[in-house]
């Protein structure tokens, strides 16, 4: 059992003082949960102990703060930053254990986004995805919520990747997505990602990497190939991903005339 007491702790001594073991904050969640307030439903908030300048990192209970702070200032006269809040304070002063405390209480709760949980895990210190954003900053990514340029959200994806073909392949597969079109978020959908993987995971050793610049790059753009893999499954078994892997085989090996060069499914 994790070592705590509960305490009334001020609101404005809360805080998410390490932004990475926690979800982003919502302020429209934070207002719903203040327009439905009922105090006798209120959950205590966890957090640690008190830093240096004794604010109290929350472990989990950032909208409940606000909200609290939000019903207090609406009725209580505007007391608000000065409402206590129960709290339940645990026994730490480690970003890594709170934000393992974090994934613990989520775990069974509204379901957040997986890019979140996956940024969390990484500040818990938990290998995989530890691992897994080394390969992908190593490559030129990032993983974020955002579509931004260079960005990566589809974290289940490099989770499978990197689990079920391997670190190695993971590491192919966001380097031959990037040398093909450079940083557009697109090109790293979940769909490309696992079926480039399955690609390279069967043939990275017998493929031409200027070839398949040549063959898939300057003729598809990532919304293209998709397409063309969707139009692909209606007449076929495979999911989209081998759709895609599929496609990649029949783009490479056009043309070549060296019958030795050309990529076939390995006979098992």
């Amino acid at each position: 059992m994790e070592r705590y007491k509960t305490e009334w702790i001020p609101v404005k001594v809360l805080s998410v003082v390490w932004v990475n073991a926690q979800r982003p904050y919502d302020e429209k969640w934070a207002k719903q949960i203040a327009d439905n307030f009922d105090p006798d439903k209120f959950d205590p908030i966890v957090v640690t102990q008190p830093n240096g300048q004794g604010i109290y990192h929350i472990v989990e209970g950032q909208h409940r703060r606000h909200a609290l702070e939000m019903f207090a200032a609406k009725t209580n006269n505007g007391i608000g930053e000065n409402e206590l809040a129960p709290c339940r304070v645990i026994d730490e002063v480690d970003p890594a254990r709170a934000a393992e405390i974090w994934l613990g209480i989520n775990s069974g709760r509204k379901a957040t986004k997986p890019v979140t949980n996956f940024l969390v895990a990484v500040t818990a210190k938990r290998d995989d995805e530890v691992a897994i954003k080394k390969i992908v900053t190593k490559v030129g990514y990032k993983i974020s919520t955002t579509r931004a340029p260079g960005s990566i959200s589809a974290v289940s994806a490099l989770k499978m990747i990197y689990s079920v073909h391997s670190p190695r392949t993971l590491e192919y597969t966001l380097q031959a997505l990037r040398n093909l079109w450079g940083e557009d978020p697109t090109a790293v959908s979940s769909a490309l990602l696992r079926g480039f993987a399955i690609f390279l995971h069967e043939f990275s050793g017998d493929i031409d990497i200027k070839r398949l610049h040549q063959q898939v790059g300057k003729r598809f753009t990532p919304f293209k190939l998709r397409d063309a893999a969707l139009a692909r499954r209606t007449s076929t078994l495979e999911s989209i991903a081998e759709a895609i892997s599929e496609l990649l085989i029949r783009e490479y090996n056009k043309g070549l005339k060296d019958p030795s060069k050309k990529l076939h499914h390995k006979k098992t």
